[in-house]
């Protein structure tokens, strides 16, 4: 495996196996972790899985014209990936406001209340 994660690239990846609600199957998924954690790790990262299957859920960000994948980000669904076991593959790099937002959505999640 040849490529090294940054975060906002998406990459193709395979899902499976997958397990109740998860996404499966080989799908685009949007590199959240930050680069940091990308050197760190090397091989893994924390990914966020793209569904065409938009449900309009707040915490769930819609692609637009400005990239070729196009979808939704399902930042409720981020995880920790192995890149080269799920065979990642580049296709492109998101606009940094998508990248602030979904890193923003998820950050919400681990907040105290």
């Amino acid at each position: 495996m040849d490529y090294h994660a940054n975060q906002g690239d998406i990459v193709w990846m395979n899902f499976d196996p997958q397990v109740g609600h998860e996404q499966k199957g080989r799908r685009p998924a949007l590199i959240v972790s930050n680069n940091r954690l990308n050197r760190f790790e090397q091989v893994t990262a924390m990914v966020c899985p793209i569904t065409n299957t938009d449900r309009s859920i707040p915490i769930q960000i819609n692609l637009d014209g400005r990239t070729k994948t196009s979808g939704v980000i399902m930042c409720d669904q981020a995880k920790i990936l192995d890149l080269k076991e799920r065979n990642a593959e580049f296709i492109e790099s998101v606009p940094e406001d998508i990248i602030f937002e979904a890193v923003d959505i998820i950050s919400g999640f681990l907040e105290m209340i």
